[in-house]
């Protein structure tokens, strides 16, 4: 499930890529230029984007609220804009609602950016694991629950359309490694941001969230969410 934002890597995967999902790429995130490319608000990181994958949640919160409003305001546009940027819009605060444990808010972002995806394995699949982690969250369910979650949701898709989507998302959640995100953050964000005196835009704000709740919240769920995906595609006969 997973749009674009800025590709600092292949690890746009799990959140804020795990959103789109439209292309079998590592960060399915993909920025809209009609959106990314205009003017956008700068915020003051409290501090270097390193530090701030593992900060607390009061640390995060006075950013959280200024990210809030903008894209309250943009909301309050989105009729006038097109169909990518209205799928943008709804990745980005997909993004910022799982950064509040705002579950339900997360369900919403994910079913109106699959109403707006063009093809029918976007539809099926854009925001499956931001989806599933949102629901177990919801539900209190261990790993079990998630797996089996997982696996059900695979499999109750037309396999044709998302088997090609569904062997790229799991080949990627099974290589991706918190180290490897740490280091992404701190050799490319921490440079970008001190180039910028620790400021950032709305996009470079929410790519941090992004991998933020990759690194805290699908890492330490991934044996499970790959499981799930084993078991359906085992289920429909291409054991992996």
């Amino acid at each position: 499930m997973m749009f674009s934002f800025p590709r600092t890597s292949a690890l746009a995967l799990i959140t804020a890529a795990m959103l789109a999902l439209v292309a079998a790429t590592p960060a399915r995130a993909a920025v809209t230029p009609t959106v990314s490319e205009t003017p956008q608000p700068r915020f003051e990181l409290p501090a270097k984007p390193s530090e701030m994958l593992r900060a607390p949640q009061s640390t995060w919160e006075p950013l959280l609220k200024q990210v809030a409003a903008v894209l309250n305001e943009r909301a309050g546009a989105a009729d006038t804009l097109d169909k990518p940027a209205q799928i943008e819009l709804h990745i980005q605060r997909t993004v910022l609602a799982q950064a509040r444990q705002d579950w339900q808010a997360v369900l919403d972002g994910v079913k109106k950016a699959r109403q707006l995806q063009g093809s029918e394995s976007g539809r099926q699949t854009a925001g499956l694991l931001n989806e599933v982690l949102a629901r177990q969250a919801m539900a209190g369910g261990d790993a079990a629950w998630l797996q089996r979650h997982v696996r059900d949701q695979v499999l109750a898709m037309p396999w044709a359309d998302v088997q090609p989507t569904i062997h790229t998302l799991r080949d990627q959640l099974a290589a991706v490694k918190a180290e490897t995100i740490e280091a992404v953050v701190a050799g490319r964000m921490d440079v970008a941001a001190s180039i910028g005196s620790n400021f950032g835009n709305v996009s470079f704000v929410l790519q941090l969230l992004a991998l933020r709740f990759q690194l805290l919240e699908v890492m330490p769920r991934r044996d499970a969410l790959v499981a799930g995906l084993d078991e359906a595609i085992a289920q429909r006969g291409e054991a992996k």
